[in-house]
C-alpha cells in the first residue's frame, strides 16, 4: 500500500471519528420522557379504577359489562387463585387479540418486544384505534430495538388520537441513522426489554412468547413460528398489571413524540396510511387478509367468554418479572427473573423438559444439567435444529454442548425447518409451516406440578441483559402434557439427537412415514460448519 493510501485511509477514518462524534455531541435523549398530555390519560386511567379495590395482588372489579361480569363470577368463585387456558395456534393468538380489544370498555395496555408494521401489526394497531373511537383508553410500550424512522411516523400518526398514548423504552438516540447507535451507545442499547403482554379492563391478559407480526400469528408465507401464549385472569391479571404500569412510568420509557416528529411528505391520517390492509394483490383464498378475516371468524372466545365457557384451569399461579432498572443496570441481579426462578422452583428432583427457542446453557448451565441428570432427573430438551433457528449465531453456543449434555443422558430434540402441521390429541403445542418453520416457544416443566410459560429463552441474554416476564403455573396435568409433548412421536417435525459410541453424533426423525437416520447435520453444509466451529471459539456467549 502506497504512503498515499494510507494517509487517505487516516483521513477518512478521521472525518468518519469527527462526524460521529460531531452528531453524538448534538444529539440527546430528551429530558422530559412523559408529555403531560399522556401524563393525563395515565390518570385517567387510575381514575376510571380509583374507587375500587386497587391492592396489590387483588383482582379489580369493574362495572357491570357482559365480558365483565363473566370473569368476576368466575374471579368470585375463586377468590385466591387464577384460571389459565393455552393459546396454541397463530390463528387463534391473533383472534383473542383482536377479539378481546373489540370486547374492552376501559382500557387496554400492550408491552411487546417488537410490534411489525405488516398485515398482523396494522390490524391489531386499527382494532386498537376502533377502541380508542369507543372511549377505550390505550397505552403501547414497546422496546425500540426493532423499530426503524418509517414506524416512528406510523406510531405519530396512532398516538395521535386523544385516548392513545404511545412510549418507547430504552429508545435509540438516533432515530433517522440507526447505524450510529451501534458506534455512541452499543453498551446501553444491547439491553432490551424482551416482554409480552396485553391486558383488558384490568380483567384478561395474554402473556406468552408471540410478539405483534406475521411470522408470530402464523401467517407468513416465507417463515413462521411455533409458539406458545397463555390467556389469564384472576388473581395474577393485577400482578402484571402493575409491573405494566412499572415500565411505563419508568423514565427509560419515552413518549412517541418526544423522539420523532411529522416528516413533511407524510400523511398525519392514521386510517388513511394503512396501507397493508389493502386488497392482496393475488386476492385469493388463501391471502394474507383473509387468512386473518377467517380466524376471527372462525373464533368464538367472545361469546365462550361471556358464557363462561372457556376451559379455565384454575391453580395457585405466581407471576415473574425483570425489574425495570435491570435496563439501566440500576438494580441488584439478585432482584432478575432468573433468581426469581431458582427460588420458586428449586432443584428438579424428578422430571426436567424445557422448550426454548434460543438454547444457550452456557459451561455453568450444562454442569448443572449433567450433575441433574446423573442423579436420575429425566431431562429432555427441545430447541430449534441449525436450519430452523432465526438467530444462527444462538446455535454456535448451543451445538458445542450436545455431546456432553448426551453423554450424561440427557434427551435433545432439534425442530425442523420443515416441520409438518399435525393434529394431536393432548399436545401442548404443535408447529405450523408453510415454507419455513422455527420454535418460538419459552416454557419449561419441573417435576410432576409447576410449569413456565413467559418471554424468558434458556440464554445468557434472558438471564442477564434483557428484560423477560412469565408465569410459574402450579398444575399437575399441564405438567404431564408438557412432559409427554417430547417423545418418539414428535419425530415427524423434529431430529432426536443421539450420541454414538465413537464420539460421532447422529440426528434421527421421520420422513414420509419412514425412519431416517443422518449421519451429519441435517442442511449444515462445510461453509456452515466452518464457521460454526469459529464462532464456538470466540467467547461470545454471555451475549446470545
Amino acid at each position: 500500500m502506497s504512503l498515499f493510501s494510507l494517509e487517505s485511509s487516516h483521513l477518512l477514518l478521521s472525518l468518519t471519528l469527527g462526524l460521529t462524534l460531531a452528531l453524538s455531541a448534538c444529539q440527546s435523549l430528551p429530558k422530559q420522557p412523559h408529555l403531560p398530555e399522556s401524563q393525563a390519560l395515565s390518570e385517567r386511567v387510575h381514575e376510571l379504577y380509583s374507587d375500587e379495590q386497587t391492592t396489590q395482588g387483588e383482582t379489580i372489579k369493574t362495572s357491570s359489562t357482559d365480558l365483565v361480569s363473566a370473569i368476576s363470577a368466575q374471579n368470585d368463585i375463586h377468590p385466591d387463585l387464577s384460571g389459565y387456558h393455552p393459546i396454541v395456534t397463530g390463528a387463534n393468538a391473533f383472534a383473542a387479540r383482536s377479539i378481546l380489544t373489540d370486547m374492552a370498555t376501559r382500557n387496554i395496555d400492550a408491552q411487546y418486544y417488537i410490534w411489525h408494521n405488516d398485515q398482523a401489526g396494522q390490524l391489531l394497531l386499527k382494532d386498537l384505534w376502533d377502541a380508542a373511537e369507543r372511549g377505550v383508553i390505550v397505552r403501547l410500550l414497546l422496546d425500540d430495538f426493532n423499530n426503524s424512522a418509517k414506524f416512528d411516523q406510523h406510531l405519530l400518526r396512532f398516538a395521535s388520537h386523544p385516548n392513545i398514548a404511545v412510549r418507547i423504552i430504552n429508545p435509540l438516540m438516533h432515530r433517522k441513522f440507526p447505524t450510529l447507535n451501534y458506534v455512541t451507545g452499543l453498551p446501553r442499547i444491547n439491553r432490551r426489554m424482551h416482554n409480552k403482554s396485553m391486558t383488558f379492563d384490568k380483567q384478561i391478559t395474554i402473556i406468552g412468547g408471540r410478539n405483534i407480526g406475521n411470522e408470530y400469528l402464523s401467517n407468513d408465507q416465507s417463515s413462521q413460528f411455533a409458539d406458545l401464549d397463555v390467556l389469564l385472569i384472576g388473581k395474577v391479571v393485577a400482578d402484571i398489571d402493575n409491573s405494566f404500569y412499572d415500565y411505563w412510568s419508568s423514565p427509560l420509557s419515552f413518549d412517541i413524540e418526544t423522539l420523532a416528529k411529522f416528516d413533511n411528505d407524510v400523511t398525519p391520517d392514521f386510517l388513511k396510511a394503512l396501507d397493508k390492509l389493502g386488497l392482496d394483490e393475488e386476492n385469493n383464498e388463501g391471502s394474507s387478509l383473509t387468512v386473518y378475516k377467517a380466524a376471527i371468524k372462525d373464533s368464538t372466545i367472545d361469546s365462550d367468554l361471556i358464557n363462561k365457557r372457556v376451559p379455565f384451569r384454575w391453580t395457585d399461579m405466581q407471576f415473574l418479572s425483570d425489574d425495570v432498572g435491570k435496563l439501566s443496570k440500576s438494580v441488584s441481579s439478585e432482584t432478575n427473573l432468573v433468581h426469581q426462578l431458582r427460588t420458586l422452583l428449586g432443584s428438579p428432583t424428578k422430571k426436567l423438559t424445557i422448550i426454548s427457542s434460543y438454547f444457550v446453557p452456557t459451561k455453568d448451565g450444562v454442569d448443572t444439567l449433567v450433575k441433574l441428570a446423573e442423579a436420575g432427573v429425566d431431562i429432555k430438551i427441545l430447541t430449534n435444529s441449525f436450519d430452523a433457528t432465526d438467530v444462527t449465531a444462538v446455535h454456535s453456543g448451543y451445538s458445542q454442548w450436545r455431546p456432553r449434555l448426551l453423554r450424561s443422558g440427557v434427551k435433545i430434540y432439534e425442530l425442523k425447518s420443515t416441520a409438518a402441521e399435525e393434529k394431536r390429541d393432548n399436545k401442548l403445542w404443535r408447529a405450523r409451516s408453510q415454507s419455513s418453520t422455527s420454535l418460538h416457544a419459552k416454557t419449561f416443566a419441573v417435576d410432576d406440578y409447576q410449569v413456565f410459560i413467559g418471554s424468558y429463552n434458556v440464554d445468557p441474554r434472558s438471564a442477564n441483559i434483557n428484560t423477560e416476564m412469565g408465569v410459574i403455573i402450579n398444575d399437575d396435568e399441564l405438567a404431564r402434557q408438557l412432559h409427554g409433548a417430547l417423545s418418539d412421536d414428535l419425530l415427524n417435525q423434529a431430529y432426536e439427537v443421539k450420541l454414538l459410541e465413537n464420539g460421532n453424533l447422529q440426528w434421527h426423525t421421520m420422513e414420509k412415514g419412514e425412519k431416517v437416520v443422518y449421519d451429519s447435520e441435517p442442511r449444515v453444509d462445510m461453509g456452515d460448519h466452518v464457521w460454526l466451529t469459529i464462532m464456538s471459539w470466540l467467547p461470545i456467549d454471555w451475549l446470545l
